[in-house]
């Protein structure tokens, strides 16, 4: 994490999170915790900042299992709900089979043979 402004020279600085890597991230809307992806969790970390200090606690999972959705796969989107209880997580939908054809094609060899047999002349 890095502060945003980018502080004036000699201030601030960066600040390690996740020591397991992390993808999608978001804010609580309490403005208190700071959410982020890791393999199939969402983890959160609450922290406090005052001026150029920043202090973060140690990660723990808000919630489990999302699928086997890993970073780069899976999540492509989430977010919190207002309420700060729930959150909204949007992953593509494997398909149950394999997809079928929009179109489907007959060639039929020997049109007029087929067509006599079919309605023969007499008849």
């Amino acid at each position: 994490m890095r502060a945003y402004p980018p502080p004036a020279p000699g201030q601030g600085g960066k600040w390690q999170i996740s020591n397991s890597g992390g993808g999608i991230h978001f804010w609580s809307r309490n403005g208190h915790e700071l959410l982020y992806q890791s393999g199939d969790r969402i983890m959160a970390v609450e922290y406090t900042a005052k001026g150029n200090v920043f202090a973060a606690e140690k990660p723990r999972v808000w919630a489990a299992n999302l699928g086997g959705a890993t970073e780069g796969e899976g999540v492509v989107w989430c977010d919190l709900a207002p309420d700060g209880n729930r959150i909204a997580v949007e992953m593509p939908v494997a398909p149950s089979e394999a997809p079928k054809p929009e179109h489907e094609v007959t060639f039929l060899f020997n049109f007029f043979d087929e067509l006599r047999r079919r309605a023969p002349l007499g008849k």
